[in-house]
């Protein structure tokens, strides 16, 4: 905690614990992160035929995304695992909290839903709609 409060602002501090906790929403069943969500259900509901694909192709997010490529050749590949379970953590902590009742996976994997590389996305587990 130091060393974030000792070298960034509160809006870069904000900027990271969005990261862990992001907005999450519901829209005609389906379970989004609100900021990777176009407002394109009806879309979406024609070139997937069910929930959990849907869910998928939102809500995934290539880490590599987030990392500088400079970032990419000096850190390990341990570094951007280990970023990964902490995202999937708190991720799963979130829905959790927010939606109970519900069954719902955070899960990490390589090029899920055509991303590039080491990916997370979370999804309904069950939901054949």
């Amino acid at each position: 905690m130091n060393h974030v409060a000792n070298s960034y602002d509160i809006e870069t501090a904000i900027s990271f614990a969005s990261l862990f906790c992001p907005e999450i929403i519901e829209v005609d069943d389906c379970i989004f992160i609100s900021e990777f969500y176009n407002g394109n259900i009806m879309e979406l509901r024609e070139l997937y035929k069910n929930t959990k694909d849907i869910e998928m192709f939102v809500n995934s997010w290539s880490l590599q995304s987030l990392v500088k490529e400079c970032d990419v050749i000096n850190s390990s590949g341990d570094y951007i695992e280990e970023f990964a379970k902490a995202i999937q953590y708190f991720w799963q902590l979130r829905v959790n909290s927010l939606f109970p009742s519900r069954d719902i996976v955070v899960e990490i994997g390589e090029e899920i839903m055509g991303e590039e590389g080491l990916t997370v996305t979370l999804y309904q587990k069950g939901q054949p709609k």
